[in-house]
C-alpha cells in the first residue's frame, strides 16, 4: 500500500477553511451580484435568485480582517522585527507583482471595455505604482478593485512592527486591542487625517477582536477578554452595517438587509472563535492546508480575470457556463501562482529581504527569561504546501483553564496565515458616520468605484 501523504498537526486547519470560504463570498459577490463589465452592468437576470444572496459575500472582507488579526499576532509573538517584515514581503509580494502585470495587461491591453466602464484605467504612472502595493498612499489608482485591501493589512502589519518594538506582552497586546478602535474613532472625530490613516478606524475593531481571540487561544479563557471582544464586535457593527447597507445598494441591484448584515458581522467573530477555541481547532487535513495556500493567489487574480472570462463566454455558453468557467480559470491561476512563482520566489525573496535587514539592525539578545520560556519550531517549506519556513514560538501556558486543552491543543503554525484580499469599499451613508479613510469613499483606489 503506498504510504499517505503526512498531515501537517501544527495548523489550525479550520482557520484554512474560513479563509477559502470567505475568499469564495468575495468572488460570488463579484461575479453574481456587483454591477461590473463583465455583464456590462448589473449582473444577469439568470442569476439574481442566487446574486441577492451572494451580495452578502462583500462581508468575507471583514472575515478575513478578523483572521488576519488572529493569526498575524500568533505568527508575530516572539519575534523580531526583521523577521517579521521579511516573512510578510517574502510572502505577499511574488504573486502580487503577477498579478498586478496580469490586471495592466487586462485593462490597458486585452479589454477596451473594462476601461470604458469604469471610465478610463488609469495612468501609465500609476500602474507602475501599483508594484509598491502602497499606492493608495500617493493617491494613486489600483489597477485590481481587490488590492484596496493590501493597503489596510499594509497599516495593520505597521501597528504590529511598532508594538514588536516596544515588547509584546500579554498586557500590552490586551491594552493595544482595547484602545485602538476606540483611538482611531476619536481620531477621525478630531479631523486628524494622518492619524485617521494610520489607524484605520473602520475596519480596526476586526484586526483588535481577532488579536484577542488569539491572545484567549494562547493563554485561556478569562471574562475580561471576552467582554473587550465583545466591545470590538459592537464597535464592528456599528461601522458594518452604514459601509455595507450603502455599498450594497450602490454595487447591486439588491435591497440589503439590515439583520442580515448585522448575524453575518457578529458571525466574523463567532466563526474565528469555533474555529480555534473550540474541537474544531484539532481538526486537520491536507486539502485544508491546500485551500488556505489558493486563498491569496485566487483573492489577487480572481476579480479581473474572472469578468475577461465571463464577458467573452456569457454569449456562447450562458451565464452560469459563463460563472463557473471564471471560477475554474481563476482556481487554475491560482495553483499556477503558488507552485510557481510563491513556493520558488517567496523564501527567496524572504532571506534577501533578511539578509538585508539584519545587515543594518543588530541581532536582538534574548533575557535569560525568555530563553527559559519561549520554544522555537521551525518547519521546511519543501515538504509543506506552504512555502513559509517562518519560525513561531510555542507560548507558555498559565494556570487558567485553556480554551483548548493542552494535550488536544494545536501547536501555533509554521506558517503563518495571509488574510490580503477583497474588494473595492463603497460609503455614502445618511447618517452621520466617521470620516473615512480615502479608500473607503466612493471611486477611492479605482476609477469610479
Amino acid at each position: 500500500m503506498p504510504t499517505p501523504a503526512r498531515v501537517r498537526s501544527d495548523r489550525l486547519g479550520m482557520l484554512d477553511v474560513l479563509r477559502f470560504v470567505a475568499a469564495f463570498a468575495v468572488i460570488g459577490f463579484h461575479f453574481l451580484a456587483r454591477d461590473s463589465p463583465a455583464w456590462g452592468g448589473a449582473a444577469a437576470a439568470e442569476t439574481a435568485g442566487v446574486g441577492q444572496w451572494a451580495a452578502y459575500g462583500r462581508l468575507g472582507v471583514p472575515l478575513f480582517f478578523v483572521i488576519s488579526g488572529f493569526v498575524i499576532l500568533m505568527s508575530s509573538w516572539g519575534k523580531d522585527v526583521p523577521s517579521f517584515a521579511a516573512s510578510r514581503i517574502g510572502r505577499l509580494y511574488p504573486a502580487y507583482w503577477i498579478s498586478v502585470v496580469l490586471s495592466v495587461a487586462i485593462s490597458f491591453v486585452l479589454w477596451p471595455a473594462y476601461a470604458e466602464f469604469f471610465g478610463g484605467h488609469g495612468s501609465p504612472s500609476d500602474a507602475v505604482l501599483n508594484l509598491t502595493m502602497v499606492q493608495q498612499a500617493f493617491g494613486a489608482d489600483s489597477v485590481s478593485g481587490v488590492y484596496w485591501t493590501l493597503w489596510y493589512e499594509a497599516r495593520f502589519y505597521l501597528l504590529i512592527a511598532l508594538l514588536m518594538l516596544v515588547g509584546m506582552t500579554r498586557g500590552r497586546v490586551i491594552a493595544f486591542a482595547a484602545l485602538w478602535p476606540v483611538l482611531g474613532a476619536v481620531a477621525d472625530e478630531a479631523g486628524s487625517d494622518l492619524l485617521t490613516t494610520l489607524l484605520l478606524p473602520t475596519y480596526a475593531p476586526f484586526f483588535a477582536g481577532g488579536m484577542l481571540l488569539y491572545v484567549l487561544y494562547r493563554d485561556g479563557h478569562d471574562l475580561g477578554t471576552w467582554l473587550l471582544v465583545g466591545l470590538n464586535a459592537a464597535i464592528a457593527l456599528h461601522f458594518s452595517i452604514a459601509i455595507h447597507e450603502n455599498a450594497l445598494t450602490k454595487l447591486t441591484p439588491f435591497e440589503p438587509s439590515t439583520i442580515v448584515i448585522a448575524v453575518l458581522t457578529l458571525a466574523c467573530f463567532g466563526l474565528v472563535a469555533a474555529a480555534t477555541l473550540t474541537r474544531a481547532a484539532q481538526w486537520n487535513a491536507r486539502w485544508m492546508v491546500t485551500a488556505g495556500a489558493l486563498t491569496y493567489p485566487v483573492y489577487l487574480v480572481h476579480e479581473n480575470l474572472g469578468w475577461f472570462v465571463i464577458a467573452h463566454l456569457r454569449t456562447r455558453v450562458g451565464a452560469w457556463g459563463a460563472v463557473l468557467a471564471a471560477v475554474a480559470v481563476a482556481l487554475l491561476a491560482a495553483w499556477l501562482l503558488h507552485r510557481f512563482v510563491e513556493r520558488p520566489f517567496g523564501p527567496r525573496l524572504r532571506t534577501v529581504v533578511l539578509d538585508m535587514l539584519r545587515r543594518t539592525t543588530p541581532e536582538p539578545v534574548p533575557s535569560r527569561r525568555e530563553a527559559d520560556e519561549l520554544e522555537y519550531e521551525s518547519s521546511e517549506y519543501e515538504n509543506s504546501d506552504e512555502y513559509d519556513d517562518d519560525v513561531e514560538p510555542l507560548a507558555p501556558v498559565d494556570d487558567r483553564r485553556p480554551a483548548v486543552p493542552a494535550a488536544r491543543r494545536p501547536v501555533p503554525p509554521a506558517v503563518p496565515y495571509e488574510d490580503d484580499w477583497q474588494e473595492q469599499t463603497l460609503v455614502t451613508s445618511p447618517m452621520r458616520l466617521p470620516r473615512l479613510d480615502r479608500d473607503d469613499a466612493v471611486g477611492a483606489g479605482h476609477p469610479t468605484r
